[in-house]
């Protein structure tokens, strides 16, 4: 597959071809209303991925070929065993681009391939297409003539589509300037030699529209012949002649093998072709493309209708409607049809029903067949069965009904004319049966009668037992006896006469009702009724008074008569709707009026209804039998009538029940218990089996246990002997025994408190009280139930009503003898209480026993054991406080006092003993005893200066800070000075006496053997240069506080101290000695050279400056100083500086100080 022409002609002919496409649907049917429509498959491809087959190709056996191209030819190489080199018919319909283009091609001229051979190809579409363009693009250059056939069937001819040729007279005899004219054969294929030039030597386009100058192209859905011109399963192309320069005359084999056909994409622009019936093609179950149809269509293009779609000819969809088939018409009695063009053409109905069921015959199965009959369409056909003997002919009517002969009657002919019987060639007998008793006429097979239900007797002259009063009006001959449902036998009274029940609408106090059960007066004027307020909704119903209400048993089976009169005849109502109601049943009937009523000039038009009251009247609804009948005439409890109006006018008019006169009234025969003409009463001694249930309920013997008699309708005993209950089953309240036994001594008097309830039991014969005062209990109420106390019979003295026990609410209410029954004293007192009443804490807890709630309710007491003098169960019982020792405080006595410790067992507390000038409180700790000393005292009682310290005092005591290289012992004495080694001196024994120097080795001052002489001559420089000194500790101090001014965390912090010792030698000149003492700590020192708390910091750096040859004068070195394990950035703070002599005119040395305080410990250097 190529990329699609976009040159001017092929977008010409595309849109020629949207003439017959343009209809194309997603749907068969509109997606809002369902109606069929048009429908077609997608446009497509239909060459694409196809296989087309070649009758020519290169590469078999392999050759050379050369390419034309505008000024050389370049060769090349087609194996078609090597896929890179060969070119196939597959690459016709393959998907390519023109920058990677994928070509068919045929062998060359070299092996004849020129006219008069052919090379075809041809593609197979698999079922119908309709074609819109055909179109070809060459790699080489196109032909000099080719042609497209195609096949509008595959079992059919190839039919030409389209000559391309630049000689279509020499080579397929046609005009090449050929046209179709109006009327022409619009399925003519013309030739053209537009396309045929040599030019371009690669890429020209050839493109064929199908619809491309056929005059019928623009009205394509009624244009059978263009349908058919379009169709097509098959296509050939066939490639006659090459186009050369005509140098191939020289047989060239290099110029022969470059002419050859090539072309790189081969594409059909068509639709599966549906007929407009379907949108899609699919495969079916053997893979063969098909169309899935719609619109009650069948076959590969949707060609034809359904089996049972045959009602008109199939017709192609077009743009105006959907041509569906149409469903055949057989009423549903027949599955097959077939199209009848016959009758069709005089009916506009195709569709003639094959094989119609159910004996129906006819195109659509509409009719019967022949001696069968239905009395409606919808009716199954049924033969008609006439009676050969008495019917004229063996077809009946539409009702079914057979044409009779003489004396024969009977829809089938069968039977005798009424009053006859035995059908035989001779005729039929009359019949004699009792008019009375019988319905209709007798059998016509053997003359026997019909008797109604309640009828029995050959003729039907006498009442079936359990009946009486044979009457012709009577449905069922005879009334069934109705005695209340209690007998089966009765017989007719001959002392009743009829009498009428009449009224009129002036009379009686009639009311009226509407649906919503509101009563209303009827209103009257000028001789009329008026019910308000009317509507068309509801239009009420008129109430009968009462004297239509109660016992009415004795009207059935009578007529209920009703007259209406008006002025005018249209004024009478059309329907009367009566509603009876009674004993729990609702019955209905809507009345017309009687026929055969003819007015009469001069008195007011009349309309008569009427009512047989029997189960028999069919316009009763609902259906009742004669005992639910009879019932509800028994106890008429409401008759109510509905007039529909012919307009708008009102009426008066007299209601009547007539009857006969009266023989329709029973005597019955009642079994034992019952009494009354109906048996509507319970005889003496006997009652209703369910009490007040009426005269329907059956009757049983009284059970009042000869007690006393009963009513006979409710069955209630008049009770005596002190016994009670529907039955006397039971004795009165406060009387005991066994009524049951029917004498009179049945009940006995209860023996209880105030002749309450009592109960005997039977097996032992004791009578227990079962309604005892509130709190009392006992077989006769002689005890107070549990919870209460009292003495109800005063067995031990004065007689004390019983009353709840008072335990304050410790007891557990649900629990058994919680109190004693006679005293109240409680029992089982809970939540730690005690008492009588339960109303104090028990030993050993406090709170308050009375409180209702359980947070200051007893709890227990918590003294300690170590701090208690008593028992540790002896608390206060309203505080819990304990008995404490000497000494001891706290709630629980479980501490000392303060300025006391040590909490002994039984002892109590020792006092602190603090001293009062070394301690900082009075108090200690309350275990060691160990007083709170001020800095620099030790001991329990802070009594003594810790070792290292000295001067007792309320501030503490101050540290000694002796040179421990000069000193005896750190301990100095109370003035502070320290005991000094040999050779040292000073207030803390670190310098060395005047003459001595200090050893390093040893560590000692040891006498100086030489320049002892130069002592005086030190002393004078040191005097001179004091002020130089001086400067030089002034500087040495600011560099400090600068340091620790700029200081940061990463740093070290540093002090220095800058000596400057001058002297003068033997030789006259001076030594002098520049001495720096630094002063370091940073985080990491501090944890890396921690040791037994101090920290080394730095060494003695000594600077020399030899001003002689004298050996330099040793110089004190100092190698410790003291840091703190938590030092962490601290400013150290000057406190002081000072200068002490000590006797420089002597000595001629110097000593300088500085005192600093850190962390509250003042240290001096």
């Amino acid at each position: 597959m190529d990329i699609p022409l976009t040159t001017p002609l092929l977008l010409a002919l595309l849109l020629c071809s949207l003439s017959f496409v343009h209809g194309a649907m997603d749907s068969c049917y509109d997606d809002d209303e369902g109606v069929p429509s048009r429908c077609m498959p997608k446009f497509e491809n239909a060459a694409f991925n196809r296989t087309i087959m070649a009758s020519n190709v290169c590469g078999s056996p392999p050759e050379d070929y050369c390419m034309q191209t505008s000024s050389t030819r370049s060769c090349h190489h087609c194996s078609v065993s090597d896929m890179g080199l060969s070119h196939n018919a597959s690459l016709l319909t393959d998907f390519h681009t023109d920058e990677e283009p994928t070509w068919w091609q045929s062998q060359s001229m070299f092996y004849r391939v020129q006219h008069p051979n052919s090379v075809n190809l041809t593609l197979r579409l698999g079922k119908a297409f309709e074609i819109t363009y055909v179109r070809l693009k060459f790699y080489t250059s196109r032909p000099e003539s080719f042609a497209i056939y195609k096949r509008t069937n595959q079992d059919g001819p190839w039919v030409p589509y389209q000559y391309y040729s630049a000689s279509c007279s020499k080579t397929y005899r046609k005009n090449a300037k050929g046209y179709i004219r109006p009327g022409d054969d619009e399925r003519m294929a013309l030739c053209t030699d537009e396309f045929s030039d040599i030019s371009p030597l690669t890429g020209g386009n050839v493109a064929f529209s199908t619809l491309e100058g056929r005059p019928s192209a623009y009205n394509f859905d009624q244009s059978a012949v263009l349908q058919e011109w379009v169709t097509a399963t098959d296509l050939l192309i066939s490639l006659d002649r090459l186009n050369t320069f005509g140098d191939e005359f020289f047989k060239d084999a290099k110029v022969l093998r470059s002419y050859f056909y090539a072309i790189s994409d081969f594409s059909v622009g068509a639709r599966c072709k549906c007929n407009g019936h379907g949108s899609e093609c699919v495969l079916d179950e053997q893979g063969a493309l098909v169309c899935d149809c719609q619109h009650h269509t069948a076959g590969v293009d949707c060609q034809k209708c359904h089996p049972f779609y045959q009602d008109r000819p199939w017709a192609r969809a077009t743009g105006d409607s959907a041509n569906q088939c149409m469903k055949c018409n057989c009423s549903g009695r027949a599955d097959a049809c077939v199209f009848d063009a016959e009758q069709y053409r005089s009916t506009g109905s195709g569709g003639r029903c094959v094989d119609c069921r159910d004996h129906t015959d006819g195109p659509h199965c509409e009719r019967c067949k022949e001696n069968h009959y239905r009395r409606s369409p919808q009716d199954l056909c049924r033969p008609c069965d006439c009676n050969t003997i008495g019917s004229v002919s063996l077809q009946c009517g539409a009702e079914g009904m057979c044409t009779c002969r003489p004396s024969v009657t009977g829809e089938k002919c069968d039977t005798c004319q009424p009053g006859f019987h035995s059908l035989s060639p001779g005729g039929c007998r009359s019949c004699d049966c009792e008019t009375r008793g019988s319905v209709g006429i007798c059998s016509t097979l053997d003359g026997g009668c019909h008797c109604k239900d309640n009828v029995e007797g050959q003729a039907c002259d006498r009442c079936k037992p359990g009946s009486f009063n044979l009457q012709e009006n009577n449905p069922a001959g005879c009334t069934s006896c109705f005695c209340f449902g209690h007998s089966l036998s009765c017989r007719s009274s001959n002392h009743h006469a009829a009498v009428n029940i009449t009224s009129d609408f002036l009379e009686d106090r009639w009311s009226g009702q509407f649906s919503g059960g509101q009563e209303y007066p009827l209103l009257w004027k000028e001789g009329e009724v008026y019910l308000l307020p009317l509507s068309e909704d509801d239009l009420g119903f008129y109430r009968a008074p009462e004297k239509f209400l109660g016992n009415h048993l004795l009207s059935y089976g009578q007529l209920l008569s009703l007259t209406f009169t008006a002025e005018a005849q249209c004024l009478l109502p059309h329907s009367v709707t009566v509603l009876l109601e009674g004993s729990g049943i609702t019955l209905s009937a809507d009345l017309s009026p009687q026929p055969g009523l003819v007015h009469q000039p001069g008195l007011a038009p009349q309309h008569n209804f009427t009512l047989r009251l029997h189960k028999e009247e069919t316009r009763l609804r609902p259906s009742l039998s004669a005992f639910e009948f009879q019932s509800l005439l028994f106890n008429l409890t409401a008759f109510r009538i509905r007039v529909t109006l012919a307009s708008a006018a009102h009426f008066s008019s007299p209601v009547t029940s007539s009857t006969p006169p009266a023989p329709w009234v029973e005597v019955c025969t009642c079994p034992p218990g019952f009494g009354g003409q109906f048996c509507e009463l319970c005889a003496p001694g006997y009652t209703r089996e369910v009490p007040n249930r009426g005269p329907l309920s059956p009757c049983v013997p009284c059970t009042c246990h000869q007690h006393g008699p009963c009513h006979p309708e409710t069955g209630v005993c008049e009770c005596a002997d002190f016994t009670t209950g529907p039955t006397c089953e039971r004795c009165l309240d406060g009387y005991y025994g066994n009524a049951l036994i029917g004498t009179t001594n049945d009940c006995q008097t209860c023996p209880c408190p105030d002749h309450t309830s009592c109960a005997q039991i039977m097996e032992i014969g004791d009578v227990v009280c079962t309604n005892c005062p509130s709190g009392q209990r006992g077989t006769r109420c002689e005890l107070c139930e549990d919870g209460f106390h009292g003495d109800p019979l005063g067995r031990s003295g004065l007689v004390r009503q019983c009353e709840r026990c008072d335990c304050n609410g410790n007891v557990d209410p649900n629990a058994l003898g919680v109190c004693d029954h006679m005293t109240g004293r409680c029992f089982k007192c809970l939540g730690h209480t005690e008492g009588d009443h339960c109303q104090r804490c028990r030993r050993g807890y406090y709170g308050d026993a009375m409180d209702r709630t359980m947070a200051r309710k007893c709890k227990p007491c918590d003294c300690s054991p170590a701090g208690t003098s008593g028992l540790l169960e002896d608390c206060d019982p309203q505080t819990g406080s304990c008995q404490c020792l000497s000494h001891v405080t706290g709630g629980d006595c479980g501490q000392c006092s303060v300025g006391f410790f040590n909490l002994q067992p039984g002892v109590g507390c020792e006092r602190c003993n603090c001293n009062p000038i070394g301690s900082s409180s009075a108090g200690c700790h309350p275990i060691t005893g160990q007083c709170v000393c001020q800095t620099g005292l030790e001991g329990r009682l802070c009594s003594t200066c810790r070792m290292g310290f000295f001067g007792f005092s309320s501030q503490g005591c101050r540290a000694c800070n002796c040179d421990p290289m000069g000193s005896r012992s750190m301990q100095c004495h109370t003035n502070g000075t320290c005991p000094c080694r040999q050779g040292f001196v000073g207030y803390k024994c670190d310098q060395c006496e005047l003459n001595y120097f200090h050893n390093r080795a040893t560590h000692q001052c040891e006498e100086c053997p030489v320049c002892y002489g130069l002592v005086k001559e030190e002393v004078r420089v040191c005097a001179c240069l004091r002020k130089a000194v001086s400067l030089s500790i002034f500087f040495s101090v600011s560099v400090c506080l600068l340091f620790f001014k700029m200081g940061e965390k990463s740093f070290c912090y540093s002090m220095f101290l800058l000596f400057m010792y001058v002297s003068k030698t033997a030789t006259g000149r001076y030594h002098i000695v520049l001495c720096v003492w630094s002063y370091c700590c940073s985080y990491r020192n501090i944890i890396t050279d921690f040791t037994s708390g101090w920290t080394e910091v730095s060494k003695l750096q000594v600077f020399k400056v030899n001003v002689g040859e004298c050996p330099p004068r040793r110089v004190k070195e100092k190698w410790y100083y003291k840091c703190s394990l938590h030092l962490q950035m601290y400013y150290l703070h000057l406190t002081n500086f000072s200068q002490q002599t000590n006797n420089p005119a002597a000595t001629g040395h110097v000593n300088y100080y500085v005192d600093y305080n850190y962390k509250g410990h003042v240290y001096r250097d």
